[in-house]
């Protein structure tokens, strides 16, 4: 069922409650940036053949994007019903580690340390609000992968708020853009002719108007704040009662933000780089550039340039020894077992043996002669004394202690 826009404000209500409240943030991802056009405009990508799974393009979905809407998405984009470029497999959204190490600056599998935590943030609060839609921080990384490059690659303030205004194209109906008059007198986009998509999660102000959130709790609405943009992002994601871990509601969700199978197939595809080996990385310096009528998005490659992320089942013997994170190195526990049983084994068998037969034998002949000790003890003493007289003289010799405490 659909949030009515007071159901919204609710839960912009409880969001902002749950802002002002502490949140275990986590660690952070790194990934390097995807460039095309502003507002998730992709660039042409050679076919993909999909995983093991429902391929977006296998027929499966195709009953979601045969009636294309005629208002633009979130991002003001026009939609298409077109297949994806790249096909991808839809297994519904996909978490991510707990812990997310740091990774080299250009690494193409981070996010910067100033967005990352409005991910996890955004995806905690929508857990309390929304328990049963399965919105996981991997899948809002991957639109805002698409959308801005992680708000341009992380140049953003140490509250989170961009250093200058991100917008998209000129929403005046041409290059694939929808055409939206202004709606909000230039208050977010700066243009009283034309609307344009802002922020780093790209939404136009009619969106924003509506399901605009505080995120992290200090009292304004911002769309130029990721931690505002992200948790707006996930509340549109969840507004209409799908549960995002079913593959068919995932598309659905994706839909409504871009009708394209292009913009669903790069999001996913990034997801999936996330879910498995997103790393921190750190902000870029300096400010942004000034919004030209194309927009001013700054991304260092297409987003379509997805980096190759094996399946769990199909790793590679290589790579095998870094999954088990967190088990200790040690010898296989098989070889530990099998050499301390025999030792314990050969010293209670060797000490017996030789304690018992040899002082009994000895002891009786010489204590029934006594005329006959003096003589018989020099000449069998010197003959005896290396193997049997260590168990009467020296009593702590070890092998002369059957069941020694070291064997116990």
């Amino acid at each position: 069922m659909r949030l009515t826009r007071s159901g919204n404000r609710r839960v912009k209500i409880i969001i902002a409650s749950l802002c002002t409240a502490p949140l275990l943030v986590g660690a952070i991802v790194t990934v390097a940036s995807g460039g095309a056009g502003a507002s998730g405009q992709l660039a042409a990508d050679s076919p993909v053949a999909p995983s093991p799974g429902a391929g977006l393009n296998s027929g499966e979905f195709d009953e979601l994007t045969m009636v294309v809407p005629q208002r633009p998405g979130v991002d003001g984009r026009l939609g298409s019903d077109k297949p994806a470029r790249a096909d991808v497999p839809v297994q519904g959204a996909t978490d991510g580690r707990s812990v997310v190490r740091p990774g080299s600056p250009d690494a193409v599998n981070g996010i910067p340390r100033g967005v990352f935590p409005a991910y996890r943030r955004a995806t905690a609060n929508l857990a309390v609000v929304r328990p049963n839609c399965g919105l996981t921080w991997p899948l809002l990384a991957g639109i805002g992968k698409v959308e801005s490059d992680h708000a341009s690659g992380g140049r953003v303030d140490v509250a989170g708020t961009t250093k200058g205004k991100i917008l998209g194209p000129v929403l005046n109906g041409r290059g694939g853009n929808g055409r939206v008059t202004d709606s909000d007198k230039g208050r977010f986009d700066g243009d009283l002719t034309w609307d344009r998509a802002v922020g780093p999660m790209q939404i136009i102000p009619q969106v924003w108007d509506e399901f605009g959130a505080d995120g992290n709790g200090d009292g304004f609405r911002n769309p130029n704040n990721v931690y505002d943009a992200v948790t707006t992002v996930a509340v549109y994601l969840c507004s209409e009662g799908d549960d995002l871990k079913a593959p068919r509601d995932l598309v659905a969700s994706l839909l409504r933000y871009q009708h394209s199978k292009d913009f669903v197939s790069t999001v996913l595809r990034w997801m999936r780089v996330y879910s498995k080996n997103a790393v921190l990385i750190p902000n870029e310096k300096g400010g942004l550039s000034t919004a030209k009528s194309t927009g001013n998005a700054e991304r260092k490659v297409d987003p379509r340039q997805v980096p190759d992320v094996p399946d769990d089942k199909t790793t590679s013997p290589t790579q095998q020894p870094s999954t088990p994170v967190g088990q200790p190195t040690l010898p296989d526990p098989i070889e530990t077992p099998t050499h301390k049983p025999t030792r314990p084994t050969q010293t209670p068998t060797k000490t017996p043996t030789k304690t018992p037969t040899k002082t009994p034998t000895k002891t009786p002949t010489p204590t029934g002669t006594p005329t006959q000790t003096p003589t018989d003890t020099p000449t069998q003493t010197p003959t005896d004394t290396p193997s049997g007289t260590p168990c009467t003289a020296e009593p702590t010799t070890p092998s002369c202690t059957p069941g020694g405490g070291s064997h116990g």
